[in-house]
């Protein structure tokens, strides 16, 4: 694990933000992960890679986890996170956050084509709201995020997007997150190198809301955002 900055809130807290370009699984049982936020496309992605592991830690069937992330990518119009909570006493991870990504139904209107310039209002409210799902549902302290991007693409933009989400989040929520790391295939320690250039008091903006609609679908819970409304 390779530190990369250390985020300093309003507050006076601190929040570590780290790279690691190995596997979620030692990680987690190292305690250095307890609730993992990835994109939804499979295969030799990082969702394929940790899948077994998913699925043994979380005690979530594969083709559970597998059918609710091939909805949220190729049949769901909405920017939509899948919230899937451990049903296991004494798993490493509280959860795993699908989250809608670049290679997602949803992206297609923000952006395109896939590997373009990244949305920005795009990756900065589906990392806030994934992280505050995280930290305030299963009250996690050790947040892991792999790209949000199509596989074998990642744009430095999507990781100062990804960490000014995580500093609003710390300024508005005091010892809320310990450490923020950045895990898995395609994301290189240059693609980091625009964190260290964030504003560590925060002056230079503020978070706003948005628009959340929560859905209890029994076994897991869907968050749509929406921020071309009021919240």
């Amino acid at each position: 694990m390779v530190p990369v900055a250390t985020l300093d809130s309003r507050a006076g807290t601190r929040t570590l933000v780290a790279f690691d370009g190995g596997s979620l699984e030692p990680l987690a049982r190292q305690g250095k992960a307890d609730a993992y936020i990835v994109a939804t496309e499979d295969g030799f992605s990082p969702l394929g890679a940790n899948l077994r592991f998913l699925s043994a830690d979380l005690e979530v069937p594969i083709k559970e986890i597998k059918r609710h992330a091939d909805w949220n990518r190729f049949e769901n119009p909405s920017v939509t996170l899948v919230a899937i909570s451990s049903r296991r006493k004494g798993s490493c991870l509280r959860g795993v956050i699908l989250a809608a990504s670049e290679t997602s139904e949803c992206y297609k209107r923000f952006a395109t084509p896939v590997y373009g310039r990244p949305f920005r209002d795009f990756y900065y409210n589906v990392t806030y709201e994934a992280i505050a799902y995280a930290s305030e549902k299963w009250e996690a302290r050790h947040l892991a995020i792999s790209h949000l991007s199509g596989s074998g693409r990642f744009h430095e933009d999507i990781a100062t997007c990804n960490a000014e989400a995580l500093a609003h989040y710390c300024d508005a929520h005091t010892n809320a997150v310990d450490s923020f790391l950045f895990v898995g295939c395609c994301i290189l320690e240059e693609h980091l190198a625009g964190i260290s250039r964030l504003n560590p008091e925060g002056k230079a903006a503020k978070h706003r809301s948005i628009s959340t609609q929560v859905e209890d679908r029994g076994g897991h819970v869907l968050v749509h955002l929406d921020w071309d409304r009021d919240a």
